[in-house]
């Protein structure tokens, strides 16, 4: 199964990128190590391009800060603009018969939404986002475990470390109602309509370790790798100079705040059906439940230069995500693969990362020995839901919602050399 093994690999990779660009939590992809599994040195590079379209429906806000007495704002649709790309590099490097070392930078994590303003959404957040880069070194070990009816197996063991950087940034349009009534000033402020916002960002270690067992010749696989949690002590600032404060030391505030991208574990599995089949599936685990209430340490009213308490709420559950796929060489030069996946949904009834369902397919061409070009696309189903206040939350992500099953697409390219 030369042929299989050869052309599938690359149709894998695309279908995977787009896929698992869309997973729950904070999830794009992870590190992604199957360029280990490559036979020879060489390098790839990728993009997958994801556009998800959310739009809130009754949009609620149940609490105002600066004047409890007003009435509940309510805007009848928000829609959420949340495009974003997640690249990846890698260089793989065969050091001995036994041993390879792939290096990767990636963006594994992140989130992106626009909100927009004036409307109920804006107090809680305009716009968020997180995105993490990561540098990455993973090798592996590998050695013969005896010859099988169907080819010679080989066992693999992998182990490897990244060091990550995060950033973090949430804007917010507070005291609408007071600018709504007319009023010049709202106590310590001079603009009640203006915008303030957190800028965090921080670093940490992650590891890796895991195991492979091969057989080569049906392009089997099956591999289990664990992943470490990477814990941030993140710093930054509350910058109020938005809402014009007129209380000293209120402009611009130092905080700080703790999360972690939380532990993970990867099954992938791959067989040869035939000369020409490829069957696979991947199962992910993610421990997203470790992310609930995250305080924000050091915020500063501008209303009366007091602290207050602030938190970031996601409140998630464990995330799940399951992509099955089948490919077909069609020549000497192409190959496509086609996948279902299945990802459930972190919010717990509050935010809205449902579950989503997506069909995914890609091909991969090789026009020389050497280089080998991947194409993928993805559509899918984000599925309907509501969302309530966070018990014990921020004051200021007082807001509810509902949402209808909505539509995610992504794109991806890639392309190898081979030396």
């Amino acid at each position: 199964m030369k042929n299989t093994t050869s052309l599938m690999v690359g149709a894998v990779f695309v279908v995977a990128a787009s896929t698992m660009a869309d997973a729950g939590g904070f999830d794009r992809g992870g590190v992604n190590l199957d360029q280990l599994f490559d036979p020879g040195t060489g390098v790839k590079t990728g993009v997958t391009f994801v556009s998800p379209q959310r739009d809130l429906k009754n949009v609620t806000r149940t609490a105002n800060e600066a004047n409890p007495a007003a009435p509940a704002a309510t805007s009848p649709s928000v829609s959420v603009e949340g495009d974003y790309v997640v690249p990846y590099a890698g260089f793989k490097m065969d050091l001995t018969e036994a041993i390879a070392c792939l290096g990767t930078y990636s963006e594994p994590f992140g989130a992106d939404a626009d909100y927009g303003t004036g409307n109920a959404h804006s107090a809680t957040a305009v716009e968020f986002s997180v995105d993490t880069r990561d540098y990455g070194l993973t090798c592996s070990y590998k050695f013969a475990a005896g010859e099988t009816p169907l080819g010679e197996g080989f066992v693999r063991i992998i182990g490897g470390a990244s060091y990550q950087t995060l950033d973090g940034f949430q804007s917010r349009q507070r005291f609408l109602d007071v600018a709504n009534l007319g009023l010049a000033t709202a106590g310590g402020l001079g603009n009640t309509s203006g915008i303030g916002f957190f800028d965090v960002d921080g670093d940490a270690v992650g590891w890796r370790a895991g195991i492979a067992y091969e057989i080569p010749d049906i392009a089997l696989r099956a591999a289990v790798i664990y992943n470490s949690k990477y814990d941030y002590d993140l710093s930054g600032v509350q910058d109020n100079t938005g809402f014009a404060p007129l209380i000293p030391g209120t402009a611009i505030v130092p905080v700080t705040l703790q999360t972690q991208i939380p532990q993970s574990i990867e099954i992938k599995l791959q067989s040869g059906i035939n000369e020409r089949t490829l069957a696979f599936l991947n199962l992910k685990w993610q421990d997203w439940s470790q992310l609930g209430i995250i305080p924000i340490i050091g915020g500063v009213s501008p209303l009366d230069g007091l602290p207050t308490p602030l938190s970031f709420d996601p409140l998630y559950q464990d995330g799940f995500t399951i992509n099955a796929g089948v490919g077909r060489v069609i020549s000497e030069d192409v190959s496509a693969i086609a996948s279902l996946g299945w990802d459930r949904g972190t919010s717990t009834g509050f935010g809205a990362q449902t579950d989503t369902w997506t069909l995914a397919a890609g091909v991969s061409y090789k026009p020389t020995e050497n280089i080998d070009l991947q194409f993928g696309g993805l559509v899918g189903l984000l599925t309907s839901g509501s969302s309530t206040p966070a018990p014990g939350g921020d004051a200021a992500n007082a807001v509810s919602y509902s949402f209808d099953n909505d539509f995610v697409g992504a794109i991806s390219f890639s392309g190898k050399i081979t030396f």
